[in-house]
């Protein structure tokens, strides 16, 4: 997703109705302009709009990025920024048949990933692994991997070790825990994060465990639509946060998702979009999983590029 690496304080909203909250996040920067500018070409490319059309679709680009809130997070004005795009390139979700794509190519890594976690030592760490190297799926890179690319670098990311590793202080967290949130990102890697949950519920079986996906389509993230085609419904129920924003921007998002938010006792949060938006958020026992593949994300989070990232949220604001 789009990343950029300054920190702003966001005091508005609630999670559920009386409660406020802080929220400490990367805010958008100059910088991070000419990395939406090259994902937008590359939406317009990728739909194969004639130059009018994508010169159209640039010129409103440019426009809203004049005037864009330079104080808020890059995530919230793509959300604002995708829904002007729509408007060029067509369809409630264009990007339906490639999540389907990422889907169904995921889908067939399945059994060999399966047979791995089952024969290993530490079966909940493989698991967690592949789930974070699944983030490599992410046609909202400036550069996206192809799908050949991105199933032979999946096992290889699989396999390395962890730039920081806080799983012990999130099987901790489990370990206490009645309500999980599972925050999702991108289609194709919904099928990783399955063999994740998978390992929860068998280790924790009385764990209340929710899968949330976005209220609409927003270039490749999940909706209750790639869910179902995955068959999330059977290992976890799931929810929507009605918002359609490259990660999750807690003042866009319901009222009921935000009590959920506010009520879960431990919080999984996928991608470097949930990073940006979420980090600093006034919430203990939340996880960011993720690789890194981003340089500005990098240096927030101080990790090597490509790295893979369990980490639990460092900065909890007392209000």
């Amino acid at each position: 997703m789009f990343l950029c690496g300054v920190r702003a304080n966001c005091n508005s909203g609630c999670f559920s109705g009386c409660v406020s909250f802080r929220i400490q996040f990367m805010k958008l920067q100059p910088e991070c302009v000419t990395c939406i500018i090259a994902q937008v070409k590359n939406v317009t490319t990728m739909f194969e709009l004639s130059e009018d059309e994508k010169k159209a679709a640039m010129d409103d680009t440019h426009a809203y990025l004049a005037q864009a809130n330079y104080e808020g997070c890059t995530p919230e004005s793509m959300g604002e920024l995708w829904q002007i795009l729509l408007g060029h390139v067509g369809g409630e979700d264009p990007y339906a048949s490639i999540k389907s794509l990422c889907n169904q190519e995921a889908m067939k890594m399945l059994p060999e990933a399966q047979q791995k976690i089952a024969r290993a030592k530490e079966p909940f760490t493989v698991a967690l692994k592949y789930a974070i190297a699944g983030n490599l799926i992410d046609y909202g890179l400036e550069h996206p991997v192809t799908i050949e690319e991105q199933n032979a670098q999946i096992d290889a990311i699989a396999n390395t070790a962890f730039s920081i590793d806080d799983s012990d202080l999130l099987l901790l967290a489990l370990a206490n825990a009645k309500t999980m949130l599972y925050l999702g990102d991108n289609a194709g890697e919904i099928v990783f994060d399955k063999l994740l949950i998978e390992q929860i519920r068998k280790r924790f079986p009385a764990l209340e465990l929710s899968f949330v996906v976005k209220g609409s389509p927003v270039l490749n993230d999940v909706t209750y639509a790639d869910a179902q085609e995955v068959g999330m419904p059977e290992f976890a129920r799931v929810i929507d946060n009605g918002d359609a924003s490259p990660g999750t921007v807690l003042p866009r998002t319901s009222k009921a998702f935000r009590s959920a938010f506010a009520e879960a006792d431990v919080i999984l949060s996928k991608g470097q979009g949930n990073y940006e938006s979420l980090s600093g958020v006034e919430k203990e026992h939340l996880f960011f999983l993720f690789t890194a593949k981003c340089d500005t994300v990098c240096v927030d989070a101080g990790v090597p590029k490509r790295s893979i990232v369990c980490m639990k949220n460092r900065i909890i604001n007392t209000i």
